[in-house]
């Protein structure tokens, strides 16, 4: 071996010896009351963000505790550690748009954690938690749109899973009394784990304030808990279950701020609607005249659940299914709309939000009809609303797109569902005055962003349904993840470091800021938010054509339609009607009434 062959070796292993040094330094391991919790290393490009993953939040929902509210987990991990290297089991999927590849489990309230791998309990790092959507029938914090290593450098993110279809929703009336809004339980509890645990991941902590009050001579005493700063935000039903809890008491303390991503301002059903879903849920199961109906009830498999529980066909996915989030009187006291979110709240959409559900929901959707829309617009809304949508949303409007009538269709689905709630949801937040923020998002991503998006579909899609979600979690190459191989141009890489900022900004001081540190303007001032093209710029968005939504109101119908192959639908279909003194001129404003909600038994 010649001297200089060795001197080379010498030097190989001296700079190896380094990096094992600076490697061992770095925490792969956390230790919470539970136990120590082991992580792994983000792959390339984040090496320096640490990823904990499927952390238990709560005891398995089985056996009795199936269809009650979540219990802490508080025993000690086995052996006092957890490999915490591999997500957890998604919880059961339900529906046929059902996109999350197995495993499921009923054991699935676990929890992930991505923290920059320097980070120590004094690091008193921002923290996100990010809730996914899937209309409340779908969805994992396990898919890989949601990875949280890209926005983990400089802040710590969680993000869980809850509860889905009648798993996490059914609603039962005396003497069962099973609550539903199991979900929004599991959401909550999540959310109190961080803020229990979440300084020992570099969080930071939160503020305790014990006030001595004095009230007609007795003394109280009284503990106020406000988290510095945690933002809650998430995507479609992420974005309204985030809404929704910025508004409930209870939640108080656990976050700082809200982000709503096509989710925000939905009327939710009351519980007599959820009762009778319910209902015909226990006689599908076979149960409704047992002598022991809860019994029978967790007798069931999930699979003899899933079989049980009604589809939506794709047009109509949007909308709030058979079980889902609802008015309570006491998980969730009142409408969101009746009240106002107690932080700041930053909500937005995407211009073409409904193209995504209109392409999937037609053999051919390029050559969709002015029949195709009509009979939408029927089987939606009811005949009587159908002359003034299309007076509105006239096909010729859409004349110079590659299919009129379908675009029409998105159109009317993207306003009435996403645009429109969250303009009414923008109002609301202007009455407390803690920071109101929109953004409309306008730019068509140059990647797939997820399977079964095509390059080709691109141009058709438009600014859809999550397409901004590559940007907000900074995945820009290797799209669609996990194994695509496009990457975002060098512009939108750019475009999403301004996302981040935002996002990061709302998280660390309650406003948006611009990457060179422009504080977002807020909606009070003349309807200002952010259009999102391949930049960001300060530009009015009122959402005017929403006048027209909100100058209906609501008529509860019920039709019963059997098929040429017998199959029997009963819809019970909370249709719209214009006012007789309503009319689209741009003034017009109410209250919002329009909600939709359609039942479909298969």
């Amino acid at each position: 071996m010649s001297k200089s062959t060795y001197t080379h070796i010498l030097q190989t292993l001296f700079l190896l010896s380094i990096f094992i040094i600076a490697i061992s330094a770095q925490t792969l391991s956390v230790t919470v009351s539970n136990g120590t919790i082991f992580g792994s290393f983000c792959s390339s490009p984040f090496v320096n963000v640490v990823a904990y993953l499927g952390i238990p939040f709560a005891q398995p929902p089985v056996g009795t505790l199936r269809w009650n509210a979540p219990i802490s987990y508080n025993s000690t991990y086995p052996n006092g550690t957890i490999n915490a290297t591999t997500f957890a089991p998604s919880c059961y999927q339900f529906g046929s748009f059902a996109t999350e590849p197995p495993p499921y489990s009923e054991d699935c309230l676990h929890l992930n954690v991505w923290a920059p791998a320097n980070a120590t309990q004094n690091s008193s790092l921002p923290v996100k938690v990010w809730i996914y959507g899937g209309n409340g029938y779908e969805g994992s914090s396990s898919d890989p749109l949601y990875n949280g290593c890209g926005i983990a450098t400089d802040a710590i993110v969680v993000s869980m899973n809850y509860r889905l279809g009648p798993l996490g929703w059914l609603t039962l009336g005396a003497p069962l009394n099973f609550t539903g809004n199991y979900g929004v339980l599991d959401v909550l509890m999540a959310l109190q784990w961080v803020q229990e645990n979440i300084a020992s991941f570099g969080g930071n902590k939160v503020f305790i304030i014990s006030l001595n009050l004095i009230t007609n001579g007795m003394t109280k005493r009284e503990i106020f808990r406000e988290s510095s700063t945690v933002l809650l935000f998430g995507q479609a039903t992420g974005g309204l279950l985030a809404h929704i809890l910025s508004t409930l008491p209870q939640a108080k303390g656990l976050f700082s701020s809200v982000i709503s991503e096509s989710g925000s301002g939905r009327i939710l059903t009351t519980s007599e609607q959820q009762i009778a879903n319910g209902n015909q849920f226990v006689q599908a199961l076979g149960c409704f005249n047992a002598s022991d109906v809860a019994g029978c009830l967790r007798m069931q498999t999930p699979d003899q659940i899933i079989q049980a529980t009604p589809t939506l066909p794709s047009i109509l996915l949007y909308l709030p299914t058979q079980f889902y989030a609802h008015v309570d009187g006491s998980i969730i006291p009142v409408q969101p709309l009746a009240t106002s979110p107690k932080v700041p709240f930053m909500a937005g959409t995407c211009t073409m939000e409904g193209i995504l559900f209109a392409f999937q929901s037609f053999t051919n959707p390029l050559n969709v009809t002015s029949v195709d829309y009509n009979n939408y617009l029927n089987t939606t809304f009811g005949a009587a609303l159908v002359s003034n949508i299309s007076a509105v949303y006239p096909v010729s409007m859409f004349n110079s797109t590659a299919a009129p009538a379908l675009y029409a269709i998105a159109a009317v689905l993207t306003d009435a569902e996403y645009a429109c709630p969250t303009r009414r949801a923008l109002k609301t937040s202007l009455t407390t005055q803690l920071g109101t923020y929109t953004y409309l998002w306008n730019h068509v991503p140059s990647c797939p962003w997820v399977p079964g998006i095509t390059t080709d579909l691109l141009s058709y899609l438009g600014a859809t349904h999550t397409s901004e979600l590559p940007f907000v979690f900074g995945e820009t190459l290797g799209l669609p993840q996990p194994n695509g191989t496009c990457n975002l141009s060098a512009s939108e890489q750019i475009l999403s470091t301004e996302m981040m900022t935002a996002w990061q900004s709302m998280s660390i001081n309650g406003y948006p800021t611009l990457a060179n540190g422009s504080k977002w303007l807020d909606w009070s001032q003349g309807g200002q938010g952010v259009l999102v093209n391949v930049s960001l710029t300060f530009s009015t968005i009122n959402r005017t054509q929403c006048d027209f939504w909100d100058a209906i109101q609501t008529v509860t119908t019920t039709t019963t339609t059997t098929t040429n192959n017998t199959t029997l639908m009963t819809s019970s279909i909370t249709v719209v009607k214009i006012s007789s003194a309503a009319s689209y001129d741009g003034s017009t404003t109410g209250f919002i009434l329009a909600t939709f909600f359609i039942l479909l038994r298969i």
